[in-house]
């Protein structure tokens, strides 16, 4: 039998105090230094909320959720994202904490985080070192968990066709204005479009705002805070490419000077860029969001009559239960699981 307690407390403890630990800040300025997208800010925000995110509360909680606990040989290959820093970590965690052995391929962006992160944890208990091997093949799996883009994940479905698998593709998340938000609530916004410069699968990247909404209500709140961004080497060439297309083009857009905002139909906007459309009513909107469903990963509002939102600020502060694409993996692991030994 597995002790979750322990497994989690592990993960938990290995966290504690990084902020002036010198072997975690070494290991974070390494991956600084190998994917530029990875600053301080972000790698700090992420190793945060996975703190948030572990501990005896939540120990105690997944182990009411999830009694089972029994380890098995059941070998789960997974592949994992690289877009943001430790994005990867929850299939894995998923995976040793429902018994499996995890065998795990790392994003080239993302190398050092995990393995170090792991190697702390296993301190506190070795299940992080005993049931966990890194590999650059994965090969004799019984399921498989992989992440990627919408090309990548038809090349995974594939190759994992003849065993249970859950192929993860591109998503964006979006936000539903009504137009009386107060700056708190719109600054709280800014958080989810911005954070980890828009890279992840729960950035905001369109907004659906009533129609007649004025940007004057939005922009002079994110300017002060967020005209940072010009400063970052990587996003600002992102934004100055996207505006040059669309000047090129003499396609109507707003022009924040560290963001482009263009109105049109699509979730998805590229980095440097917020999509918007306007809506003439929450019913009819409420209907569209669910038939897109497949397509967005987490939507953000105060609207009431959106029971799916989550509140401004909170689209990147999720927790062990928020999962990805909303399939239980624990629950899907356990559905696939060899007997136990």
């Amino acid at each position: 039998m597995m002790d979750v307690k322990s497994a989690m407390m592990a993960l938990h403890q290995a966290l504690v105090g990084f902020e002036q630990d010198p072997e975690w800040q070494a290991c974070m300025s390494l991956a600084e230094s190998k994917n530029r997208w990875f600053d301080a800010d972000s790698i700090a925000q992420s190793l945060s909320q996975w703190r948030a995110s572990t501990g005896l509360n939540m120990a105690e909680a997944w182990a009411q959720r999830y009694p089972s606990s029994e380890l098995h040989e059941g070998r789960l290959g997974v592949i994992m994202a690289g877009n943001l820093p430790l994005v990867g970590m929850h299939d894995l965690i998923c995976g040793v904490l429902s018994g499996y052995r995890v065998i795990a391929k790392r994003s080239s962006d993302d190398e050092e985080l995990p393995q170090f992160w792991l190697k702390k944890a296993a301190e506190f208990d070795s299940i992080w070192n005993d049931r966990i091997e890194w590999a650059s093949q994965l090969k004799d799996l019984q399921a498989a968990i992989a992440t990627g883009n919408n090309q990548t994940a038809q090349h995974f479905a594939h190759f994992f066709r003849n065993i249970p698998h859950l192929i993860r593709h591109n998503r964006s998340s979006i936000a539903v204005l009504s137009g009386n938000e107060s700056p708190a609530e719109l600054l709280a916004l800014g958080q989810d479009v911005f954070s980890y410069y828009g890279l992840g699968c729960r950035s905001v990247s369109k907004l659906y705002v009533p129609q007649g909404y004025s940007f004057e209500k939005l922009l002079p709140v994110w300017e002060p805070v967020y005209n940072r961004l010009a400063l970052h080497h990587k996003y600002v060439n992102n934004y100055h490419y996207h505006k040059a297309l669309l000047l090129m083009n003499l396609d109507p857009h707003i022009d924040a000077g560290y963001l482009v905002l263009k109105e049109r139909e699509a979730l998805h906007a590229p980095v440097g860029m917020l999509n918007y459309e306007f809506y003439k009513d929450i019913d009819s909107l409420r209907q569209q969001l669910i038939e897109l469903q497949d397509e967005w990963q987490c939507v953000v509002s105060q609207l009431p009559e959106l029971d799916m939102a989550i509140p401004f600020g909170q689209a990147q502060c999720p927790g062990l239960f928020d999962f990805a694409d909303g399939v239980d993996t624990v629950a899907w692991l356990q559905e696939n699981a060899p007997k136990a030994l």
